[in-house]
Parts: structure tokens; C-alpha cells; sequence
């Protein structure tokens, strides 16, 4: 890896880490270059200024999450392996705590930044892309393969997924989450049942 990409590789790590530490509020340019260990005015060196920064991390962790789902998720061939292997990478996720926290002090910050909604905005369309392209699977040779709308129910998934982090994160209670996956799990089982069909009882 080249020097220059090496720093700027540092300068996304050391946002997410203060973004999540410190919350949007205590994350400048100052901050970052504590977390990171170089001096603040690296920063300007990579970056124009600390917003150009904020939207370059997010744009990095988001990309490197996806990959993560998109190799635990892709091979799943019914619903309660897909919810069983999400389980798992959000459980990852939620050790590394940056990605998740981060994101929420960044949906905070994007109120005032029309750069950070924008780059959010397109945050939330790939992942209910993601999310559409899973439900397609599941649909996918039943008898709801036309009836239901993959990209809608993607999109309600993420919506809802976001939802309930933003109250995880003012709170910390994260029995929210473990409830939504218990009663995934268990629709899962059910769906799956139905995917298959009526079981045929073999003639003696």
C-alpha cells in the first residue's frame, strides 16, 4: 500500500473510532488527529476540510460493511439461514461498535449538512437495494414470486432497522434488536415452511 493511501486509510479509522467515542460534537479536526496519533493538519492535507472527511468515512465503513453482509448473506438458500448468518454479522458489528455508532452521530450531523444527507441518503438506497435483492431471493419460485415488492419491503426493513439502532443508541438497550431477531427467526421458519409447499406423503 502506497504512503498517501496508507494515511488516508489512518484518517477514515480515526474519524469512525472519534465519531463513536466522542459523538459528532466532539469530533474535529483536533480529535481525529488524538485518536489517529498525527498531526490535525494531515487532515487538510488529504481532505478540504472536515466535512469532505466525515463524508469520505462514511462512503469507506459503508462500502466495507456491505462486502461483509454481501459475503455472509449472498449464498443463503432460505430464510432462516439468511436471519441465522445476519445475526451473526450484526453481533460482529455491534463488538466493533464503530460502524453502528458512527453512522448515528452522522445522521445527526447531516441536518445541517447538505453533503453528509446527500452521501446518507445514498447510504440508505444501497442498503435497501440489499435488502430488496435478499427478499427477491426468498420470493423467488413461490407463489408470492409476483405479489410481493421486493424493493418496498427492502426498504421498510432498512427504515425500521434504523429506527429501532437510533433508540439502541440513546439508550443502550439492545433488547430491541434481539427481539426483532427472535421474531424474524421465528417468521423465518414459518415462511420457509410455506416456501416448500404441502409435504407429500409418499403412496405404500
Amino acid at each position: 500500500m502506497a504512503p498517501r493511501a496508507e494515511v488516508r486509510r489512518r484518517l477514515l479509522d480515526a474519524t469512525i473510532r472519534t465519531l463513536a467515542i466522542e459523538g459528532y460534537g466532539g469530533t474535529t479536526a483536533r480529535s481525529i488527529a488524538r485518536t489517529g496519533g498525527f498531526a490535525p493538519g494531515v487532515i487538510y492535507y488529504h481532505f478540504e476540510d472536515l466535512e469532505a472527511l466525515l463524508v469520505a468515512a462514511l462512503r469507506e465503513t459503508s462500502q466495507a460493511r456491505r462486502e461483509r453482509y454481501e459475503e455472509a448473506l449472498g449464498s443463503c438458500a432460505d430464510a432462516t439461514e439468511l436471519f441465522s448468518r445476519l445475526r451473526e454479522v450484526y453481533a460482529a458489528d455491534v463488538r466493533e461498535q464503530g460502524h453502528i455508532d458512527a453512522v448515528q452521530e452522522l445522521f445527526t450531523a447531516s441536518a445541517t449538512s447538505p453533503r453528509l444527507r446527500e452521501e446518507l441518503l445514498a447510504h440508505v438506497e444501497s442498503w435497501s437495494a440489499f435488502a430488496a435483492a435478499a427478499v427477491q431471493r426468498l420470493v423467488d419460485g413461490t407463489a408470492l414470486e409476483n405479489v410481493v415488492p421486493s424493493r418496498e419491503v427492502g426498504m421498510i426493513a432498512v427504515a425500521m432497522f434504523l429506527g429501532i439502532q437510533k433508540l439502541v443508541h440513546l439508550d443502550d438497550d439492545r433488547s430491541r434488536i434481539e427481539s426483532l431477531f427472535n421474531t424474524a427467526e421465528s417468521a423465518a421458519l414459518l415462511w420457509d415452511a410455506f416456501a416448500r409447499g404441502p409435504t407429500t406423503i409418499p403412496e405404500k
